[in-house]
């Protein structure tokens, strides 16, 4: 078997790794210091179990290395120290989480776990989408944050080569946007690219933010372009949902734009503000939400037009872009 141990300290991570050998001499070991390290190894040689230490496991970004975990049925295990009682970010219930000094005494189930796993049952990525005719001056713009790697993958499987422009502002560290662009790509037949600044969006194309550089935003020039604004944080964020939502409100009658799950208030003021501009707009509800935050305070505000769960959400914004449609 092939385990991946991803531990800020040596000291820990060679104590993991003289355990796992001691009982399998046969296992191949990849390490990682940091969640980057951990993605790239886990993509590229798909381990069968990974052990995470519940200091990089608490990171925001490793909702995206769960994401992942999920699709190659990786077993996971955080590390915690016995001592200690991190808040852990957003993680699973079902996570397994087990003291670091413990380890050899759980080692056989989580072994023959991992062996056992069975892949995520997923919506079929290439499957057609019942519209297929879209105004062409149309376009979609979704905002995300806790909770939105798996929302975003369940949504993009809808969209296929000829869907409306597509613009997504996930909260995902910079270093992560490129992985998050790969597993979105896999997951529907759109292309699914970094934004360049001038770039006219184009159908077939979905459009996220090449890092947390820049704040993706709309231009109204002969048609509407990307532009990527070098600007402070926005409602906490960099790149901000608000930001790329209010860019919008000039072309708010070609718009239809989705609030996911997510903590705080980011993309509340701009969803309302596109709602009362013409837009059609969405929230997702609070039974599918991760974290009801986000959408809740746009509802709040009047911002959200049709709250929904996550499923219907796809096929709802490829809908909402075939014709007009009324608040």
């Amino acid at each position: 078997m092939k385990f991946l141990i991803a531990h800020q300290s040596q000291l820990s991570m060679g104590r993991v790794r003289r355990a796992i050998a001691a009982a399998h001499p046969q296992a191949q070991f990849l390490t990682a210091t940091s969640l980057t390290e951990a993605y790239n190894l886990s993509e590229h040689h798909e381990p069968d179990c990974v052990f995470i230490s519940e200091t990089l496991a608490s990171l925001p970004e490793c909702e995206l290395l769960l994401s992942l975990f999920g699709i190659l049925k990786i077993t996971c295990v955080v590390l915690t120290e016995a001592n200690t009682r991190a808040e852990v970010y957003a993680l699973p219930d079902s996570l397994a989480k087990i003291p670091e000094a413990d380890l050899e005494q759980h080692l056989g189930k989580i072994v023959k776990a991992a062996g056992q796993a069975t892949p995520v049952a997923r919506a079929d990525p290439k499957k057609e989408s019942a519209v297929s005719n879209y105004d062409p001056n149309k376009f979609i713009l979704i905002g995300a944050s806790t909770g939105g790697i798996d929302a975003l993958i369940t949504i993009a499987q809808h969209f296929g080569e000829n869907c409306p422009p597509v613009l997504i502002v996930q909260h995902t560290g910079g270093s992560f946007a490129k992985s998050l662009i790969r597993l979105l790509n896999s997951a529907c037949r759109a292309t699914v690219t970094p934004a360049e600044d001038g770039l006219d969006i184009e159908p077939g194309h979905i459009y996220l933010a090449p890092d947390d550089r820049f704040h993706l935003t709309l231009a109204q020039r002969r048609r509407p372009s990307i532009h990527l604004k070098s600007h402070d944080l926005i409602s906490g964020h960099r790149p901000s949902i608000d930001a790329l939502f209010m860019s919008a409100l000039p072309l708010a009658p070609q718009v239809t734009a989705a609030l996911l799950t997510g903590m705080g208030k980011d993309g509340a003021a701009g969803l309302t503000e596109l709602r009362r501009a013409g837009a059609h707009t969405i929230g997702q509800d609070q039974h599918t939400s991760v974290v009801y935050g986000m959408p809740r305070v746009a509802m709040e505000m009047g911002g959200v037009c049709l709250q929904l769960p996550l499923g219907k959400i796809g096929p709802a914004l490829l809908k909402a872009s075939a014709g007009k449609m009324r608040a």
